[in-house]
C-alpha cells in the first residue's frame, strides 16, 4: 500500500508541475545549449496544441532517458504543489 501512496504522490505531482511548472523551467534544468534546444521545441509544441500543458507532456516524451530522469527528479525536488 506504501508503494502506492508512493506512486501516486510521485505522479500526481508530475501532472500538477506540468499546470504551474516555472517561467524558466527549461533553463532552471538544462545546460544552456540544451535549454535553449528544449525552449525552441517546446514553444513549437504550445503553437502545435495551443496549449502549454498538452506542449509539456509531448516534450515529455520527446525526451531522452537522461533528460527524463533531470525534469522527474528537478520536479520531486523543487515543486512544493
Amino acid at each position: 500500500m506504501k508503494t502506492q501512496k508512493n506512486n501516486f504522490e510521485v505522479v500526481n505531482k508530475v501532472i500538477m508541475y506540468s499546470f504551474n511548472y516555472e517561467h524558466q523551467f527549461l533553463e532552471n534544468i538544462y545546460s544552456n545549449f540544451m535549454a535553449k534546444h528544449l525552449r525552441s521545441k517546446f514553444s513549437n509544441l504550445c503553437i502545435r496544441f495551443g496549449n502549454s500543458q498538452t506542449a509539456f507532456m509531448y516534450l515529455y516524451t520527446e525526451l531522452d532517458y537522461e533528460n527524463r530522469k533531470l525534469l522527474i527528479n528537478h520536479i520531486l525536488k523543487n515543486y512544493k504543489g
